[in-house]
């Protein structure tokens, strides 16, 4: 099934590529899309099954590719309303760019080789400059050199880190990179090797997790492509970061250098909420804003894997919540943005009194991204902060929690000035921008992971018990 998906997507390309009308273009993505969609129900149904001897349908692999399902669609129906006064030649390469990383996404959340998902990492990058060049304008143009030079050199950082990797490969084992393979050898593995490994790649994709220190590139990135790829960037691009990283540590939980792997992650994570708490507070546009809030983010599941026990539980859900959202705040963001024609959140105000709904939508996504109550990620901090505590990792508990505070104010500061800010001039604002189709769809995605917070269905505990097995045998 994966082939004819991939087939799917290199047809859909020419396809695309000789319509003369948006209205085509539409329905061809759409109908891509919807076979993806249909893709992940047969994902669900024939977990465990291997394709093409590179990609296996793994719990980890469905659970974050049933997410992209979802939130791919909400996308590109976003794109419509963003994309309406672009040229066919622009809505043509922007639909191209998107079916083409959505694609070499999915190929790698499934991939059992670490090759393989090194290979489509790069395709990502390369997908991903087509949508950061969107506008064509200088500053795009340099957001996309930028992009394409920092990933491409992560990547090569990475696969330094593999070649390590395949030195400890010999005999029979020498072509297998399989993650299942090398998790078989690492155990009787060289430390120095191992840890050289590991540390190239967790730098290496660093790039694509936004995680520091290679956070960088993914804030411009953001800064610069089209609002509601924004939104896909931060949660089904940084969910592939964060499978290709968590896969290679699950992979070296027998090692005898595992120790040192959860000290490396939590100072990456410690690092990662430094940043963010300190650049949150000085950002005034509204996309780098919630980039940053993607590196503290990151910085908490990075924690949460290096603090262990439930903190491996606490990683993966903190992931799939995180991107239901913090898309809905980007695709909210990409409406005010629209409103008030400017993304500087100094300018904005008055927002309850311009769009009460999406000013709704807005502070539960302030809620949801704060982690309070009724936010899912309120139980991932939990059992983050819960691992710390058993793990005596009090250093770490005392500074993830000051600058989570940090964080916090400059959340509420924020997006609360948008709220009510009532010395901001509005007379300019434009009101045709407001969509009350795309708010109802960020109400619902918002309010689905909510529900999340208060009932964990017994499919997905197990299935994450099942990812994390790994760790407490």
């Amino acid at each position: 099934m994966i082939l004819l998906y991939f087939i799917a997507a290199l047809v859909s390309v020419p396809l695309l590529l000789i319509q003369r009308n948006k209205k085509s273009i539409s329905i061809i993505a759409g109908f891509f899309f919807a076979i993806q969609l249909t893709f992940a129900i047969y994902t669900v149904l024939s977990k465990g099954v291997t394709e093409l001897h590179f990609f296996t349908y793994d719990a980890l692999g469905i659970l974050f590719f049933a997410l992209l399902s979802v939130l791919a669609p909400i996308t590109l129906i976003h794109s419509y309303s963003y994309l309406h006064e672009e040229t066919i030649q622009q809505y043509r390469l922007y639909h191209i760019g998107f079916i083409l990383l959505s694609t070499a996404i999915t190929g790698a959340y499934f991939s059992n080789n670490i090759t393989v998902s090194w290979i489509l990492i790069e395709i990502t990058t390369l997908s991903a400059a087509l949508l950061i060049y969107h506008r064509r304008t200088p500053r795009s143009l340099e957001a996309t050199w930028k992009y394409v030079f920092v990933c491409s050199t992560g990547i090569a950082i990475a696969y330094l880190g593999i070649l390590f990797l395949s030195v400890l490969l010999h005999g029979e084992h020498e072509l297998n990179m399989s993650y299942e393979n090398l998790a078989n050898v690492v155990s009787n593995a060289n430390p120095l090797y191992l840890k050289l490994a590991f540390l190239f790649i967790l730098v290496g994709y660093s790039t694509k997790i936004e995680l520091f220190p290679m956070y960088t590139i993914g804030i411009d990135a953001n800064h610069a492509a089209p609002s509601p790829m924004s939104a896909f960037f931060s949660t089904a691009l940084v969910n592939l970061g964060f499978v290709s990283v968590f896969r290679v540590v699950r992979m070296m939980a027998s090692s005898e250098i595992f120790a040192w792997i959860q000290g490396v992650l939590l100072i990456a994570g410690i690092l990662s909420l430094l940043v963010a708490a300190v650049y949150m507070r000085r950002t005034k546009n509204a996309k780098r804003f919630l980039a940053y809030s993607t590196v503290e983010n990151m910085g908490i599941v990075a924690i949460a894997m290096g603090a262990g026990g439930v903190g491996y539980v606490a990683a993966i859900f903190h992931m799939l919540m995180h991107g239901m959202v913090k898309s809905t705040a980007f695709y909210q963001f990409s409406q005010v943005g629209r409103i008030y024609n400017s993304y500087n959140m100094f300018r904005m105000g008055r927002y309850f009194g311009i769009n009460p709904l999406g000013a709704t939508v807005l502070i539960l996504a302030l809620a949801g991204l704060c982690a309070v109550p009724p936010s899912s990620l309120f139980i991932s901090e939990l059992m983050t902060f819960s691992s710390l505590i058993t793990a005596d990792r009090w250093l770490y508990f005392v500074l993830a929690t000051l600058l989570l505070c940090v964080v916090i104010y400059s959340l509420c500061s924020r997006l609360l000035h948008i709220c009510y800010n009532s010395s901001a001039d509005i007379s300019k604002v434009d009101k045709s921008a407001i969509k009350p189709y795309l708010t109802y769809i960020q109400l619902v995605l918002i309010l689905a992971s909510f529900f999340f917070c208060f009932y964990q269905p017994d499919w997905l505990m197990s299935m994450l018990q099942e990812i994390t097995a790994v760790f407490s045998s």
